[in-house]
């Protein structure tokens, strides 16, 4: 008999342990898309620069500079500043070397460009499908305060997007993903940090994307945010 109110105790602790999870899981889901809705239409007042750097085996190969904006259409535009700088190549045979290894990698760093972009911001629509699809875990960080909230296959079969938040501040935290560019055996890594501008507005302050298998590391950093002019 004690045995089975063992049992019974256990399972009834199990059982709020799990509604528990999954309150938290839909509170964090709500926080998440009413900030990402927020920033977005907030970003539109402002202009800012956009800094790509990209590494190969540790060695700073090039930094392109971009003035950010939305167009009065609400299209993100973005148009190339005089602030960007390319290593001037070493002539002769190991220069030759040099520029033919700077022309393969050119285009698997294109791509990883373009696939930072398909993850930011984060979009509503999939992370809510994500979630219905009941495929959403979360991880306390912090009791009460941080948590980790993961969706698996977010943008693709495979992938993963983890959005980190604080729920009293009702802000995200950091975001991480883990997916592939061009072969889906090798993975590639990206974090993204969060920062706030003095009107509350959460932007990706500082994204990077680590490819282990290509020695490449792309920084790219956003800054210098002001009230835009009229475009």
């Amino acid at each position: 008999m004690k045995k089975l109110s063992s049992l019974l105790i256990l399972l009834f602790i199990g059982g709020i342990t799990r509604v528990s999870a999954q309150a938290d899981v839909k509170a964090n889901v709500a926080i998440i898309k009413k900030n990402l809705a927020d920033s977005k239409a907030s970003l539109k007042k402002y202009e800012w620069i956009e800094t790509t750097t990209v590494f190969l085996k540790g060695e700073q190969k090039s930094v392109k500079q971009k003035q950010c904006y939305y167009a009065v259409d609400g299209k993100l535009t973005k148009v190339e500043t005089g602030g960007s700088t390319q290593t001037k190549q070493k002539g002769g045979i190991r220069g030759k070397v040099i520029e033919n290894k700077k022309e393969e990698m050119s285009d698997y760093i294109k791509k990883a460009i373009a696939k930072i972009q398909t993850y930011l911001p984060p979009v509503s629509e999939k992370i809510q499908k994500v979630y219905e699809a009941g495929q959403t875990t979360v991880q306390i960080l912090e009791p009460n305060t941080e948590f980790k909230l993961s969706f698996p296959n977010y943008n693709e079969p495979g992938d993963l997007l983890s959005v980190s938040v604080n729920k009293p501040k009702q802000k995200i935290i950091k975001a991480d993903v883990s997916t592939s560019v061009d072969d889906p055996k090798a993975k590639v890594l990206f974090d993204v940090t969060y920062t706030d501008l003095p009107d509350g507005t959460q932007y990706a302050s500082k994204t990077v994307l680590d490819a282990p298998e290509k020695k490449i590391k792309i920084v790219i950093e956003n800054s210098g945010f002001k009230n835009a002019a009229v475009k």
